[in-house]
């Protein structure tokens, strides 16, 4: 495994103590580069993940900083969470943390410590052709992270690095930290919300955040009819195309189909109801230019295939979608929509604001 990029410099490392930043370390120190590591202290879960990062550089043999970016974080992305459910969307706190953290004010660190690159261990490809930013798929589709990648600023992209990209699986990931005599290359990989380790958000929100009022009961009603046929226990409890756990009882199943925050309603519907093939992204960022129509595919959520559609730019950070079939999961407002070309390049993405 050999990655290689200019030679002068000094490639800041955003270290996790995780497997994939640590390899990413060594496979530059193994190439020649001079690295450094750089952690965050984001939030009161971060101790574990800064001690690992220091021993690992210890043991590389690197140089070790850490950025106390608890506030930023908070606000920048916590907050920003929390107030997502409190709007009744459905929100991607680490597309938001890789733009505003990690690429950013990570990165904005990186540099006042003599870095003139930021290479992390996510899963993608990263190129500069001719001026023009490349943003694409990873070898390995099925760990591919340009979806979650997609908000960065073409800017900010362009002194970033990937050295996983070409990875073809995570078992050569950690066969290549076993190489390096990296101890953690079996750890499990991180399956959680950074800051939600137990992966309950509702009770987190409610210990941070029940100021926001998104646990007050409110009415269910029916979608075709507008009958009410329940009541709702707050809607942080809900998400679009919800089915279990609604808490009504129907001669047929129902799904959630819109959360109104203001009315602090829940809308049910059937199946055949629920799915729409057109909407609207807002805070769009272009990475490839685009003319103001033009087909491409896209995502809607990670785990979703891409699907084909045409793109209409409504203004020049929001955009209408209409995809050419109904997608495999509900269209849910607050996600990330991600627009790619033929060749698996981002075009661009943006927050999910309306559904039509």
């Amino acid at each position: 495994m050999c990655f290689m990029q200019d030679a002068g410099g000094t490639y800041a490392v955003a270290m996790s103590g995780g497997v994939d930043s640590s390899t990413t370390a060594a496979i530059l120190l193994n190439d020649g580069h001079h690295v450094i590591g750089v952690t965050m202290d984001i939030h009161e879960h971060s101790a574990a993940a800064v001690d690992g990062a220091r021993k690992i550089c210890e043991l590389l043999g690197i140089e070790h900083f850490v950025l106390d970016a608890r506030l930023e974080f908070k606000r920048l992305v916590m907050d920003v969470f929390a107030s997502y459910y409190a709007r009744g969307l459905t929100p991607n706190p680490c597309a938001l943390c890789n733009r505003d953290i990690k690429m950013s004010l990570l990165f904005d660190y990186a540099k006042s410590l003599g870095a003139s690159k930021l290479a992390t261990g996510h899963y993608a490809h990263m190129s500069v052709d001719g001026g023009t930013v490349k943003l694409r798929e990873a070898t390995n589709i099925k760990r591919d992270q340009s979806y979650f990648l997609a908000l960065i600023s073409k800017q900010n992209l362009r002194d970033v690095l990937f050295p996983l990209g070409d990875v073809k699986d995570k078992e050569d990931t950690r066969r290549a930290a076993k190489s390096f005599g990296l101890p953690n290359f079996e750890q499990e990989d991180s399956q959680d919300i950074c800051f939600i380790p137990d992966g309950n958000y509702k009770s987190f929100l409610r210990s941070h955040y029940n100021e926001l009022d998104m646990f007050v009961p409110g009415d269910m009603k029916l979608f075709h009819s507008g009958k009410t046929i329940g009541r709702h226990y707050g809607i942080a409890n809900y998400t679009v195309g919800q089915r279990r756990g609604l808490g009504v009882s129907h001669s047929s199943p129902l799904y959630v189909k819109e959360v109104d925050q203001l009315k602090n309603e829940i809308t049910l519907c059937h199946s055949d109801e629920l799915s729409t093939m057109c909407f609207e992204v807002s805070n769009v960022n272009w990475i490839l230019e685009m003319h103001n129509s033009f087909e491409a595919f896209v995502k809607q959520r990670s785990a979703c295939p891409k699907t084909p559609a045409l793109i209409t730019k409504i203004a020049e950070t929001r955009i209408s979608v209409e995809l050419s079939k109904r997608p495999s999961s509900p269209i849910t407002g607050g996600q990330i929509c991600v627009m790619y070309d033929s060749e698996n390049i981002v075009i661009g993405g943006g927050i999910i604001s309306a559904l039509k």
